[in-house]
């Protein structure tokens, strides 16, 4: 292909859905920080101690006192200590989250399913349009791909340019936002290349869900031949000390209770693994003996499970503390900026020919606009929409047990 072959493809890439690429970069960018920017807007989601150390007795003793009645779904401690422990709970037939200190139980207050975090997640993950949704922001990957690969080409002795100083931005000169545009690209360029390699997976992932063919470690035939009695099931602490004695070395950081008969309940947590999520290591017991039924470690997962469990730290940055997730939020926003010059330039090159903007979006640039517009209303409807589950198999607070 000639030179200007290879620029056309890039320009007609990053303008084919430029603008659904630059909202799926800013919800992205977001949603990095989203349990940061809920703990700057309330002090409920901060956590009192920053250590790393969860007290689940103290944590149930609290919700026991406060919630009498009511079943844990859940506990989850996030990575960050200066952030709130979550505990989802099913109280009076409603959804609840909790929250609280993690390390002293204390209570530091509670709210409903929706808030700043679900609705960039569900925004940023599928449009909150389920699978066809998912399906359009995986496939940004493809544009994501074509990108990487023709921006060195495009881009002549690029490796010389990294300290080449960027003219003046001027609104109507496009030269100048060429410059910021490949200078910020240049820097930026390692950064979306995690990006397409992450939503190309994302779009396989997709792929492989849909056509049902198994991709990740099914639990083995003590977890589902399980035949347990769980109309009492014990307490979320006897749970942990059954966990943590047969997995020492596991920091538990989660617990979940199942909501469905003869399904175990799971105890996660990290156990010094690179780039893994939360999932990857687990213990499975019996809710009504808290007998181990098995355990997972990620050290002893197979390529594509690893890879599966890889692929949201590495997308989001969440694998190393704050600090990762500020440089993965900072490069998203220069990705943002990235998308938006060049929109801008190529609007700034056909202006004169065609002065009509909406003729230049033509109709996958409107589709794009009115698809943003509803999945925005959409998610605004629906982010905060969640049942508790009609039966829990967790012991009810409050309820002294023998067991426990």
């Amino acid at each position: 292909m000639k030179a200007k072959q290879w620029f056309n493809l890039h320009a007609w890439a990053g303008l084919f859905v430029g603008i659904l690429l630059l909202i799926t970069c800013l919800s992205g960018t977001l949603a990095t920080l989203s349990h940061e920017i809920e703990y700057l807007s309330d002090t409920q989601f901060r956590a009192l101690t920053h250590t790393s150390s969860t007290d689940f007795v103290a944590i149930e003793n609290t919700l026991a006192q406060r919630y009498p009645g009511g079943q844990v779904i859940s506990i989850m401690r996030h990575q960050q200590p200066y952030l709130a422990t979550e505990v989802s709970l099913k109280w009076q037939q409603q959804f609840l989250f909790v929250y609280v200190d993690g390390a002293t139980g204390q209570w530091l207050g509670e709210g409903q399913w929706g808030r700043v975090s679900r609705f960039l997640r569900n925004w940023h993950m599928n449009l909150s349009m389920g699978w066809t949704g998912k399906l359009i922001v995986t496939s940004l990957a493809i544009v994501l791909v074509i990108l990487v690969f023709t921006s060195p080409i495009v881009y002549r002795q690029w490796w010389r340019h990294f300290l080449k100083k960027p003219r003046q931005l001027q609104t109507t000169n496009r030269s100048s936002w060429a410059d910021w545009h490949k200078l910020l690209g240049l820097w930026s360029y390692w950064f979306i290349v995690v990006m397409a390699i992450t939503g190309v997976w994302y779009l396989v992932e997709h792929g492989l869900q849909t056509a049902k063919i198994a991709h990740y470690v099914t639990p083995p035939a003590t977890v589902a031949q399980l035949q347990s009695n769980a109309e009492q099931p014990l307490a979320t602490s006897t749970m942990i000390g059954a966990a943590q004695q047969t997995f020492p070395s596991l920091l538990i950081r989660a617990i979940q209770y199942p909501t469905k008969a003869n399904k175990p309940v799971v105890v996660l947590g990290d156990n010094d693994d690179i780039l893994v999520r939360l999932r990857a290591n687990k213990v499975y017991l019996d809710a009504a003996s808290a007998q181990v039924l098995a355990v997972q470690k990620a050290a002893e997962l197979p390529l594509l499970a690893r890879i599966k469990d890889t692929a949201d730290p590495l997308h989001f940055g969440n694998f190393a503390g704050l600090g990762t997730k500020l440089i993965w939020a900072v490069f998203g926003f220069l990705m943002t900026c990235i998308c938006m010059a060049g929109l801008y330039m190529n609007w700034l090159r056909v202006k004169r020919k065609q002065p009509s903007l909406l003729k230049w979006f033509g109709v996958i640039g409107v589709a794009s606009m009115l698809l943003i517009g509803y999945s925005l209303l959409l998610t605004v409807q629906t982010f905060s929409v969640r049942q508790a589950p009609p039966t829990v198999y967790s012991p009810v607070l409050g309820i002294s047990q023998g067991n426990n």
